[in-house]
């Protein structure tokens, strides 16, 4: 199979580093898009469109999977690339409407709004006060290169509103819980008929545990 693994706008492409990585060993092409810069412009449809550029135009379909604030943007990545998208994986992230239009802020704005300074929000890891990030991701030194990828995104990015496309959620796709904060969007996916499975542990799982969420994946996309 041919995955590309979409990261947070908030953190960095290494978070999916290690997934990536076995993945490929497994045999299966996968690309990491690199999303920082195009997230600091503030503009969703540029990391959108980004993002599906960066799907090799020789690939006959993928299946696009994302994580956390990536959510809200997949179903719009996988229709940019229309017959070329196999699947949706759905990894411990909110789910957009399946009509109308959505903020990747989306219940969240007002929070995002009090943490912002002069328009721009702290690096994720200072959210949640110190020691956090360790309990996240326990091992000594992934902590360190996670937050050193991570950039402060322009607020305006998660209040920008944006259509979502035509019946997405009657395409194929399945939801990966990891986290008990995310429940809702699981029992949603599952009253949508997607394959639905549950690994409770951390959000960040995707580094804490590759192997086992690769094989999950794997499981999901097939």
């Amino acid at each position: 199979m041919k995955f590309v693994l979409v990261h947070s706008p908030l953190v960095g492409p290494t978070t999916w580093r290690w997934v990536a990585d076995t993945l490929s060993t497994a045999g299966h092409e996968t690309i990491v898009p690199d999303l920082r810069a195009v997230a600091a412009s503030g503009q969703p449809d540029a990391v959108i469109s980004t993002t599906a550029a960066m799907v090799p135009q020789e690939w006959g379909s993928a299946v696009i999977v994302g994580h956390s604030g990536a959510g809200s943007i997949i179903p719009s990545i996988a229709a940019a690339l229309g017959r070329r998208t196999a699947r949706m994986v759905f990894v411990d992230t909110g789910l957009p409407p399946c009509e109308g239009r959505v903020t990747p802020g989306a219940d969240f704005l007002e929070q995002l709004r009090a943490l912002a300074v002069d328009g721009d929000l702290p690096k994720w890891s200072t959210w949640w006060g110190d020691g956090v990030m360790e309990s996240l991701v326990p091992a000594r030194h992934q902590p360190i290169e996670l937050e050193a990828e991570m950039v402060e995104v322009p607020l305006a990015y998660f209040e920008t509103a944006f259509r979502v496309p035509a019946g997405w959620c009657d395409t194929a796709a399945s939801f990966l819980l990891l986290s008990e904060s995310n429940r809702a969007d699981a029992e949603r996916a599952r009253t949508l008929g997607w394959p639905t499975i549950e690994r409770i542990g951390n959000h960040l799982d995707i580094v804490n545990h590759p192997e086992a969420i690769a094989g999950t994946i794997i499981e999901l996309a097939s």
